[in-house]
């Protein structure tokens, strides 16, 4: 009995693959930088992986050799492997990298509670998610995440890094939600501190926000590391931690689209709702700031 999916054996090969760069540089002569999942995930091939020479490849992984029963075609005409963790079969025909048993079994050890937290989250969000009316979300962008609106826009994915401090809220953005960007704010002094007190952001009479952008929600929450952005900043580390895998997708054609938004003249309500927007980067929205967002901007 396999009681532990294949599906992790795939996240294991993604993770720890430069393990075996000393392999793959016997069969092609350079070694592999990145490996990604095949979209949509599970679907053969298993990962596409990119080498040196930037060359993409396909693979394929599985227990034993036996257990490869795919177009053998796919893999030998793009010069693919398989990665199996026996090879039962030594003279199979395709390129086969055995992968090292109790290295599987450290790795498997130590990354076992993120396993489990990812797949009880997943599991536990379907089964409680109960329908409800579509939500409306504010996300604050910074002057320093402004820099990856664009990239942003054009791939129609917003994704935020782990850890998040609102992710709990984050994982309950759902389809047909609507999401709004606005900022970054201008025209406010911190004065010395980076959170913003009310009173100071309520009587600064030349606060404006540069942009708001409000999109429909198409895909609800989900995890992917596949890299999007390229950052431009130097806060956080590890690739902006595995480049924003905390996602949802969005219809990349904009609802409304708001710019130089005066914020002085907003009802005390809105400025309230807003401040707490800037300084906790998530906010589920109340359409009347939405409404007098819409009647104060051009």
């Amino acid at each position: 009995m396999k009681w532990i999916d294949e599906k992790v054996f795939q996240k294991y090969f993604k993770e720890s693959f430069k393990k075996y760069n000393h392999w793959v540089e016997k069969y092609y002569g350079e070694k592999l930088v990145s490996v990604n999942y095949n979209q949509p995930f599970d679907r053969y091939p298993d990962l596409w992986c990119v080498l040196e020479s930037g060359k993409t490849i396909p693979v394929e992984v599985e227990w034993k050799t036996k257990d490869f029963n795919h177009d053998p075609q796919i893999i030998e005409n793009q010069d693919g492997f398989i990665v199996v963790l026996q090879n039962n079969i030594p003279n199979f025909g395709l390129k086969q990298l055995e992968l090292d048993e109790d290295d599987f079994r450290k790795w498997y050890t130590k990354n076992s509670d993120k396993i489990f937290s990812e797949s009880i989250s997943q599991i536990v969000s379907e089964k409680t998610k109960l329908k409800r009316p579509p939500k409306l979300w504010f996300f604050y962008s910074s002057k320093s995440s402004y820099r990856n609106r664009q990239t942003t826009l054009r791939s129609g994915v917003m994704g935020v890094p782990f850890p998040f401090r609102q992710l709990k809220k984050f994982k309950d953005i759902r389809k047909k939600d609507l999401f709004c960007f606005i900022g970054p704010l201008e025209g406010f002094s911190t004065k010395g501190g980076t959170r913003i007190k009310f009173d100071d952001f309520r009587k600064e009479k030349k606060i404006l926000s540069k942009n708001l952008v409000l999109f429909t929600v198409t895909k609800g929450y989900y995890y992917d590391e596949t890299k999007l952005w390229d950052h431009q900043t130097d806060m956080l580390t590890e690739d902006r931690i595995k480049n924003y895998p905390h996602r949802f997708d969005f219809d990349k054609e904009p609802i409304l689209e708001l710019n130089n938004i005066k914020l002085k003249n907003l009802s005390i309500t809105s400025k309230r709702d807003l401040h707490k927007v800037v300084n906790t980067l998530l906010w589920e929205g109340d359409p009347n700031v939405l409404i007098d967002l819409i009647g104060h901007s051009r």
